[in-house]
């Protein structure tokens, strides 16, 4: 038995130090009087007993008399588990009617800046998309953003992408094109592309992933500048720019 880490794990369930040391102990010596908890434990006899009565409170610890003398023994570990399940279970509800209370998230802004800190943002964007689901791009980097970033990461990329079994809505400029259709090359599956005029283009872009409830606005790289993407949690912020993406698609071209 690893003391060191059931001990950890204890204190994240809520006992303090001393308790989880004297149920620790307990568990280990079974059925016993106060005395041989004390000396295993080496705490002072009054820190013990305080101990054994907030266990029996939380019913960790069952209390008995034989011959006159208490004697303590764990009650089933299992009671651990059954208390934080029931918990919870009124957690979840307490945050169900919060949230009839008309409360809103708080939203979450985060930034990644350079290569391998884009890739794990996206990577781990992609897997909450729902197998068979898609993801959106509005605006695309042209021939700089391509070469100093997307082509070192495109393997790991597509790779993820294909695993999950999503396809790529792209709104992408009919200057990018040709290039796009030379890099998506054996990739062309995955995505579903139209295009803008160029007179439209930004030197920025989005990708929308609504199931997770994110926008990623991203800084296309430059040889003085690192790739750099804003992740903006905010529900009503992706319904809007989704709805821009739906606009955006009727207008461009196959």
């Amino acid at each position: 038995m690893n003391k060191k880490a059931l001990k950890n794990d204890l204190l994240s369930l809520g006992l303090n130090e001393h308790e989880s040391l004297v149920y620790l102990e307990l568990a280990a010596l079974g059925a016993v009087t106060s005395g041989p908890l004390i000396k295993k434990t080496g705490l002072h006899r009054n820190v013990v007993y305080t101990s054994l009565e907030h266990l029996i409170e939380k019913k960790y610890v069952l209390e008995s008399k034989i011959k006159g003398k208490k004697q303590f023994v764990i009650a089933d570990p299992n009671i651990l588990k059954q208390e934080f399940i029931q918990k919870s279970e009124v957690a979840k509800d307490v945050a169900t009617k919060i949230s009839e209370l008309g409360v809103h998230p708080v939203q979450e802004i985060t930034v990644y800046e350079g290569n391998e800190a884009y890739l794990e943002l996206l990577t781990e964007l992609i897997r909450q998309v729902p197998r068979g689901g898609t993801s959106y791009i509005l605006g695309t980097g042209g021939e700089e953003f391509m070469e100093l970033t997307m082509r070192h990461l495109w393997k790991r990329y597509h790779k993820v992408i294909r695993g999950q079994g999503i396809t790529i809505r792209m709104i992408s400029y009919e200057s990018h094109r040709q290039m796009l259709q030379k890099d998506l090359s054996g990739e062309e599956d995955l995505y579903d592309i139209r295009y803008l005029p160029d007179n439209i283009e930004n030197p920025s872009g989005v990708r929308i992933y609504p199931e997770a409830g994110v926008m990623v606005n991203m800084i296309f790289s430059t040889p003085n500048q690192p790739v750099t993407a804003i992740r903006i949690k905010n529900n009503d912020l992706v319904l809007g720019q989704l709805n821009l993406f739906e606009n955006l698609w009727l207008m461009g071209e196959i």
